[in-house]
């Protein structure tokens, strides 16, 4: 059961917008979200006014085009458009960040998280602290406090939602602990957004990025990061100079930004919550469905600490055996790793069980 403007919304219809379904049961926008028939036109036509119009197309899109785009993706995550830098990707965007940060040189880190989360630290010297999950993949806030207590980092930098286990981290908890402690809070949310709500007008996360060729389905060379106020303000009177202005340097593919622009508005007029009810109501039908066809499921049964992933249990073998059954999924962390967006619906999942349970 789903809330009424969920069960208002033609998902049918939705799904039929994606080609990339028609040949499979596709249970992997955690590793690229599917692009749809209209975004990759919208692509298309921006590339041929570039092919006709040349440098005052260019023109356009470095003064005004990338303003709009900005604005789009600050009001979809509840953000300021002044906090708001396109990037190509998550990972260039904290490569340029982090060395604007080493003042707050002590980085509270989670063993297993995306290493291009970690990476920009060490290249730049910080003092990394690692914890490690607990041995079912979860991240209490009991766990994170202790250390914070303990080392008292400057920063604390986590996925929002885990690329090896699905776990999700209560960013509204984060942020109240890391206030308490005086570090600021930097969230990778590329797993999770356009999957789960984010609003940052209610949840005060200092900083939020992430790349778009996941959940938002906008392709690649895409994405953002988000600074707080204090964070802006911060970073100018270390640094001396405008951080943001530093972080905008350079171009952006129009191309890109067009595909994201056309992905966000139709992630707007579904509404977050309509899109994170559906997700939840099939990833509760497969974790039922897995229990009755006795399948292993390793993370994701608790939908409080759930995005839109599954683990299930099994390797190449397995995976290679759903492949054969038109099933698409990847081997992540300790088993199989499966992901349910919007555009999937009942009979992906009862397809992927049974490719699952026949092996």
């Amino acid at each position: 059961m789903g809330s009424e403007q969920e069960e208002t919304i033609d998902w049918q219809a939705i799904r039929a917008a994606y080609p990339g379904l028609a040949p499979a049961t596709y249970v992997d926008t955690a590793s690229l979200g599917l692009v749809a028939r209209a975004t990759e036109e919208a692509a298309r036509m921006e590339q041929e006014r570039l092919m006709e119009e040349g440098s005052a197309r260019s023109v356009h899109w470095h003064m005004q085009g990338r303003t709009a785009a900005t604005g789009l993706v600050a009001s979809h995550i509840g953000g300021e458009p002044a906090g708001t830098v396109l990037v190509q990707s998550f990972t260039v965007g904290l490569a340029r960040l982090a060395p604007l940060m080493k003042h707050r040189a002590k980085v509270l880190l989670v063993g297993g998280d995306y290493p291009t989360l970690h990476a920009p630290f060490r290249w730049n010297g910080f003092d990394t602290v690692v914890i490690q999950p607990l041995a079912d993949g979860t991240i209490p806030l009991e766990l994170l406090a202790a250390a914070m207590e303990k080392e008292r980092p400057q920063l604390v930098a986590i996925s929002h939602v885990q690329w090896a286990t699905g776990f999700r981290t209560d960013l509204d908890a984060l942020g109240a602990l890391c206030r308490s402690h005086g570090a600021w809070s930097l969230v990778d949310a590329t797993q999770s957004w356009c999957n789960a709500p984010l609003n940052l007008r209610g949840t005060p996360i200092d900083i939020l990025a992430a790349s778009g060729y996941k959940w938002p389905l906008a392709g690649m060379g895409n994405g953002f990061l988000h600074l707080a106020e204090h964070v802006r303000e911060e970073l100018a009177e270390r640094n001396g100079f405008d951080a943001m202005a530093a972080l905008s340097e350079g171009h952006l593919d129009p191309v890109a930004l067009v595909r994201l622009g056309d992905a966000l508005e139709r992630s707007l007029a579904l509404g977050m919550d309509a899109v994170a009810g559906r997700v939840r109501a099939l990833c509760d039908l497969a974790v039922d469905r897995f229990d009755r066809a006795g399948v292993q499921l390793l993370n994701g049964r608790d939908p409080a600490t759930r995005g839109g992933i599954l683990i299930i249990a099994g390797g190449p073998e397995q995976l290679a055996r759903m492949q054969r059954a038109g099933v698409q999924a990847q081997v992540r962390g300790a088993g199989i790793r499966v992901g349910f967006h919007f555009y999937n619906n009942e009979t992906d999942v009862e397809r992927l069980v049974a490719s699952v349970a026949e092996g």
